[in-house]
């Protein structure tokens, strides 16, 4: 499961692909299982949020190994599925898609997810510093957000908090900026430089 970064213009992969301490993310909901490992993988990008998808299964009595992986893939699925959750619900308006699932045919006929994906937009606001600041801030609680974040969770989390901190360095020269412009207002007035303003109403 991951948390895959995305720009709203183009970028490296927040939605390139918010993965996160967990089995590495995968393509969109796939129709057919496929084979996948068992490492756990969490990321933020589309996902069909559909539930276990169920198949004519075998009539014959499952063994004592298959019901012990039937019970790992169920398990699996329940941690993907709760890992992806837990980036949709902290991405908020910057998630660009839902939860995108990989999954694996088990002994019973049915599909269990073990691998999922979320996209997140994670370019900075143009122009405005303080929205970039919150969004930075909220990109990172989407990343990390899962209990077991992902590699490429942390990746995301780590390039909101570059992100943050640009955006912290630009409202403090941008602070610095507008203290020393009032400043110098004021040794002008002092000086007479500029003269109070004045109101005169004309018939």
């Amino acid at each position: 499961m991951s948390l895959s970064a995305v720009s709203s213009t183009p970028l490296s992969a927040w939605i390139a692909s918010l993965a996160v301490g967990s089995p590495s993310a995968a393509t969109a909901g796939s129709a057919e299982a496929t084979p996948a490992t068992t490492e756990q993988s969490g990321s933020v990008a589309a996902t069909d949020q559909s539930g276990t998808r169920s198949e004519e299964g075998s009539s014959t009595t499952p063994s004592a190994e298959q019901l012990r992986e039937l019970e790992q893939l169920k398990q699996r699925d329940r941690e993907v599925r709760a890992h992806e959750l837990a980036h949709l619900a902290a991405g908020g308006q910057y998630v660009t898609r839902g939860a995108s699932f990989t999954y694996q045919r088990g002994p019973d006929g049915r599909s269990y997810a073990v691998g999922g994906e979320v996209g997140i937009d994670t370019s900075p606001i143009p122009g405005d510093p303080q929205a970039t600041l919150q969004k930075a801030n909220t990109i990172q609680q989407a990343a990390l957000a899962p209990l077991e974040p992902s590699g490429q969770d942390r990746k995301v989390a780590a390039k909101a908090a570059r992100m943050a901190a640009q955006a912290r360095l630009e409202l403090a020269s941008g602070g610095e900026e507008s203290r020393g412009g009032l400043q110098a207002i004021a040794r002008y007035a002092e000086a007479g430089v500029i003269r109070e303003p004045t109101f005169q109403a004309y018939a």
